[in-house]
């Protein structure tokens, strides 16, 4: 009997133990969350950390490392939030709170920009009551994105996440029609139910046929400055480009492609384009060629989507020349997509995947470089280094790839390379500056090893490099509306328009009827809204050009690339498969 009352008396004495224990760390609990509600958030996390471990006589551990990792949070230690986070989740899975815990996870993920982990931490929350913050948060961060690109390798792992396709669908219409992946946009839209009346920016014009098609060229022909006994004229590129595009009726016209051209002079002026626009003749036109200054083609555009008439810009690369206007395109490939098609052909042919990228001072040069890095970085490359260079200090090309100091030297007194041989496997080079380009090659001659050299074509005019110099380095040429002069059709081109104007075509000349070849071939087989066949079309042959792929694009695709052998240049090209 007394065994029993000392039994009964220990757990008595127990149990008061254990609710007095109980009550202090209530108390300790309620401390911490007062000086937590006070914003003394060192003071805090110092007062949570005795009860975040689990006992009989501890409630609070989940409470108190939560709190924990807020207060950490809030006080800058976001390192430190997070991993305090993770412990939670793995020590506490199945705490009442666990999709707070979450949610901050991916909060704090969002901010360090870890997106994979962010987007799958909050797609496990399960609890509905907190999808509207949850697509907020995700609306907030991944809306901060800013390349486009890095939006889509995230898309592809997490396609079902509606709130990152409607960002990536925002991200793609919000870029000119000539970036835009507007197959992928199409997708997005249909996928995810979204307003297409918000991005829907390519037409669906339905097929116009006529007997005889109107075209209006609108150049900068500076009549009113013109002398005859001057040559060349002032404005002699203009000239050789009409005068092509006028060579071409004729070729045109035995074919049974009946094109009427009317020439405007815009003068480079805005106040000039605006009286040609206010003539009605204008709004019955099929298509415009031009302008070619930026003042003139503003008004142009306008005018161009205001009454859905197609134009084109002969010359430039410029992707914001299309802008948002679906009925214009580009006759050359743009920057973009320059960058992104070399990228694709390095991807397969460079000896290693490590690179470096050398570019010149022009929004031309800058706009192909970082298509290119963003491409060859997304098929697996290491860009070791990427490099502006300006005209007036191309010296840095040389200490870049050979050391500073003599260059070159015998055996005695060897070079020294900044970049270690065979190390890298190509350079690109985004520049037609001859001193960019000749201080690469001659670097690249200097080291010695098996670097690629990868540029423009525009090099080829450099007299001072001869075509055996780019076979020796292996070098390969990104030539956009590439005319070989030794086919056969350049041959006759050339007699006949030479017999016609007594002079040799240029190669504006030669652009100008290419062009309105392929326009009025175009305007021939598919109307007047020829866009409409073009996208169903992988690729187009060109007459004196390889050709054409305007495939859900406003720009053509096509990008040859020039490699040199023993038998002389050796044309490339590849086009984007359409599903």
């Amino acid at each position: 009997m007394n065994y029993k009352k000392l039994l009964l008396v220990i757990g008595l004495f127990l149990s008061i133990n254990f609710l007095y224990a109980q009550e202090s760390k209530q108390q300790q609990y309620l401390n911490a969350k007062s000086l937590y509600s006070q914003e003394s958030y060192n003071l805090a996390m110092e007062a949570f950390k005795p009860l975040m471990q689990r006992s009989a006589d501890n409630p609070f551990a989940e409470y108190a490392s939560f709190y924990y990792a807020l207060a950490a949070y809030n006080q800058g230690y976001v390192p430190m939030a997070k991993n305090m986070m993770l412990q939670i989740k793995e020590r506490f899975p199945k705490w009442s709170k666990i999709n707070e815990v979450k949610y901050w996870l991916g909060k704090i993920y969002m901010e360090t920009q870890e997106y994979n982990q962010a987007i799958t931490i909050l797609d496990d929350i399960n609890d509905r009551s907190f999808k509207e913050d949850v697509n907020n948060l995700k609306f907030y961060y991944l809306g901060q994105i800013k390349e486009v690109e890095n939006v889509k390798r995230l898309y592809e792992n997490h396609k079902n996440d509606k709130v990152l396709g409607e960002v990536l669908a925002q991200k793609i219409a919000s870029q000119s029609l000539v970036n835009q992946d507007q197959k992928l946009l199409a997708e997005l839209v249909k996928k995810f139910e979204l307003n297409a009346d918000d991005y829907q920016t390519i037409i669906d014009e339905k097929p116009v046929f006529k007997d005889r098609y109107k075209v209006a060229v609108l150049f900068p022909f500076l009549m009113n400055r013109l002398s005859a006994d001057e040559k060349p004229k002032v404005n002699q590129l203009v000239l050789d480009l009409y005068d092509g595009i006028r060579f071409a009726l004729d070729t045109l016209r035995d074919q049974g492609i009946k094109v009427d051209v009317y020439a405007y002079d815009t003068e480079r002026s805005k106040a000039s384009t605006k009286k040609i626009l206010e003539k009605d003749e204008l709004k019955s036109m099929d298509l415009i060629i031009g302008p070619l200054f930026s003042g003139p083609r503003a008004l142009v555009q306008e005018f161009s989507f205001k009454y859905k008439i197609n134009m084109i810009n002969p010359l430039s690369s410029d992707a914001d020349v299309v802008g948002k206007n679906p009925y214009s395109f580009l006759f050359n490939p743009s920057n973009e997509t320059i960058g992104r098609k070399t990228a694709e052909y390095v991807s397969k042919h460079a000896r290693n995947n490590t690179g470096v990228i050398i570019y010149g001072e022009t929004a031309q040069d800058s706009a192909v470089a970082m298509s290119y890095k963003q491409k060859i970085q997304a098929e697996g490359f290491n860009i070791i280094a990427s490099k502006k260079i300006e005209k007036d200090d191309t010296r840095q090309i040389l200490d870049m790839l050979v050391n500073k100091g003599k260059i070159g030297g015998g055996p005695e007194d060897e070079a020294i390379y900044r970049i270690k041989e065979d190390s890298v496997g190509h350079i690109f080079v985004a520049s037609t500056n001859e001193l960019i380009s000749s201080k690469v090659i001659s670097a690249v001659q200097t080291r010695g090893d098996s670097i690629m050299i990868v540029g423009s074509a525009d090099w080829l005019k450099m007299a001072v490099v001869g075509y055996d110099v780019y076979e020796k380095l292996g070098a390969a040429l990104f030539a956009p509306l590439y005319v070989n002069t030794e086919k056969p059709e350049f041959n006759r081109f050339r007699e006949h328009y030479i017999s016609k104007h007594r002079v040799v075509p240029s190669q504006y000349a030669s652009i100008g009827y290419e062009m309105m070849l392929f326009l009025g071939k175009s305007l021939g087989e598919y109307g007047k809204y020829f866009q409409t066949g073009w996208d169903k079309q992988e690729f187009m042959p060109g007459y004196l050009t390889p050709g054409y792929s305007y495939s859900n694009t406003q720009d053509n695709s096509v990008v040859p690339i020039l490699n040199f052998g023993p038998e002389g240049v050796d044309v490339i090209y590849e086009v984007d498969e359409k599903e």
